[in-house]
């Protein structure tokens, strides 16, 4: 039964590949084998008002990942430019949030 999370972690990023290739959670290094599954999540909290916005949507970018020890977590980038929280937007001449910037987060351990 998946084991819910929700803790910051520590990544380090092929970038050739732009693509996860080892996570630090709990003081432990996490190798991983393998990208099972990669998506996008562009869409709003529950809570978010009715008045939607982009400014307002999630802007993740998800992996279910398989460690060399055969352990299955999913992992994601929360992509929240800094930038757009001291009011820039993407009329701003040089607003251009790189897609590697943002904070990870250990989601959930399934296996």
């Amino acid at each position: 039964m998946p084991q819910f999370l929700s803790e910051k972690i520590k990544v380090t990023i092929d970038k050739a590949k732009r693509a996860p290739v080892l996570f630090i959670w709990n003081k432990k290094e996490y190798k991983i084998n393998e990208i099972i599954a990669a998506w996008h999540d562009w869409g709003f909290s529950e809570g978010a008002p009715k008045a939607r916005t982009w400014r307002l949507r999630h802007h993740r970018n998800y992996y279910r990942v398989q460690t060399t020890e055969d352990e299955v977590f999913e992992i994601y980038l929360d992509r929240k430019s800094k930038k757009a929280d001291k009011g820039f937007t993407a009329a701003t001449p040089g607003f251009a949030p790189r897609r590697e910037e943002g904070e990870w987060f250990l989601y959930q351990k399934i296996k």
